[in-house]
């Protein structure tokens, strides 16, 4: 029984049944990582209770945190322990997603890819960026380098983390994995997909053009890409991210049915992306938003009394904004 000084962080909330089959993929590896992280995003399906069962067997920690911080908060508790971990200075880490399953073989091809190539990072699937577009990478190109790689199921030096450091927390859900590969690229880290088809993803989480996924995902989408836009600023990148959401305004408008609230959120989120006010500030399950400001602009408002008084109209008009758009 071959074993890999790799962490794997196992992401869940309120999927159960999920949880229990794609844990057991993972102890089911030909090459078994040294310690699979568990993070629980405060369930409340008796996720907890099972986790709480295993905790300490077969090399799995659990990690609880106090409230749901979507994939992001989670990701980086994982990152977090990991690094901080004295005992055992892991080579890798693998992320991954409670509903995702993989083939048995999945970690030693990655392990040895990686080992073998000049990328820090290797996922299974990603793309290319051109104009801030993603285009699809060859299926017929076993292993590959692209612009950006998804987090479910990359494989990443543990060095890389170190310098790096763990995914953006403010971003929740979305995109987190799309910053988190601009970042590595501009400290010179290069990006690989493996095209192995070692993944069974269920896609619990979207479907659909219009469904209900879709609506806070257009939200978390839209705010986020604008973070992308501000800590990695480019023309090119700022130019196809308005043609993108002009289409995609366009687009809701025009076929939606519930065309109102999808556009009302999709400015929303270009809003909420302009003040910075990250986390999680649209909750999925109610689709309501949260009423406290993030810390991050309340201390842009803050400081706003000591410059000039133009700012602070700027400023005020943005609150007018968000208060017409969640009263329509």
């Amino acid at each position: 029984m071959m074993s890999s000084n790799t962490c794997a962080i196992l992401v869940t909330y309120n999927r159960l049944d999920t949880l229990k089959t794609a844990l057991d993929h993972v102890l089911a590896q030909h090459l078994k990582p040294a310690t699979i992280v568990v993070v629980d995003n405060n369930s409340t399906d008796g996720t907890i209770e099972y986790l709480q069962s295993i905790d300490g067997q077969n090399n799995i920690h659990c990690i609880y945190m106090d409230n749901n911080t979507g994939s992001a908060g989670a990701i980086a508790a994982g990152m977090e322990f990991g690094l901080a971990n004295t005992h055992n200075k892991y080579d890798y880490f693998w992320v991954l997603d409670d509903d995702t399953f993989y083939a048995p073989n999945a970690l030693q091809d990655l392990v040895e890819n990686i080992g073998n190539s000049e990328f820090s990072m290797i996922g299974l699937h990603g793309a290319h960026i051109k104009m801030g577009r993603k285009i699809q990478v060859k299926d017929d190109v076993r292993l590959q380098e692209v612009d950006y790689a998804m987090i479910d199921g990359a494989l990443i030096k543990a060095e890389v983390v170190k310098n790096v450091g763990t995914i953006c927390e403010e971003f929740f859900m979305m995109c987190d994995d799309h910053e988190y590969s601009v970042r590595m690229q501009r400290k010179g880290y290069k990006i690989g997909v493996l095209k192995n088809g070692a993944d069974n993803r269920l896609y619990l989480g979207g479907g659909g053009q219009f469904t209900r996924a879709t609506l806070w995902r257009g939200y978390y989408s839209a705010r986020n890409h604008i973070f992308i836009i501000k800590k990695h600023f480019s023309f090119v990148n700022l130019f196809g991210y308005c043609l993108l959401q002009s289409k995609l305004l366009i687009t809701a408008a025009l076929l939606a049915p519930d065309r109102f609230k999808r556009v009302r959120f999709r400015l929303m989120g270009i809003l909420h992306g302009i003040l910075g006010k990250g986390g999680r500030t649209l909750d999925p399950g109610t689709l309501k938003f949260t009423t406290q400001k993030a810390l991050k602009y309340a201390k842009s408002k803050k400081l706003a009394i000591h410059i000039p008084v133009i700012t602070t109209h700027v400023l005020d008009v943005f609150d007018y904004l968000e208060l017409s758009l969640n009263v329509i």
